[in-house]
């Protein structure tokens, strides 16, 4: 006879889940603050021939909704990796993968990211880690 019980989360997975957390808020902050920074002045950025541009509000609207929006999926990540989902452990490899590739054509100012997402996905890729995310179906 086998038991079945469930298993204790690992600590890579916690530390996963609060790093996805910490993301969750600053979406949620940021989106926020983007779809409200229309209402004062529009902030501005110096382009690579040295004029200054101002972004305009609907683009302050559009890019605050999705990543508000963001924020929420991440929230709805936490839940799912608390509970032990193999669907969350493909999203969280998918989303560090897709960090890294992107982290690379932003050097030499990506190498944290790359180094967050590698952890990240080594957290979530180790053995102890895929036998808490195969425990439900």
């Amino acid at each position: 006879m086998s038991t079945t019980g469930t298993m204790r989360r690992p600590f890579g997975v916690t530390l996963v889940m609060i790093v996805i957390a910490i993301a969750a808020i600053l979406n949620l902050v940021l989106g926020t603050l983007l779809v409200f920074s229309v209402f004062g002045d529009n902030p501005t950025f110096t382009d690579p021939f040295g004029e200054t541009r101002e972004i305009g509000g609907g683009w302050l609207v559009f890019n605050g909704i999705i990543t508000f929006i963001l924020g929420l999926l991440y929230l709805w990540l936490i839940k799912m990796t608390a509970i032990g989902s193999a669907t969350a452990q493909v999203i969280i490899q998918m989303l560090s993968v897709i960090n890294i590739v992107f982290a690379i054509f932003n050097l030499p100012y990506g190498w944290y990211t790359i180094l967050l997402s590698t952890i990240i996905l080594l957290l979530v890729s180790s053995a102890r880690a895929t036998m808490w995310f195969r425990q439900t179906n």
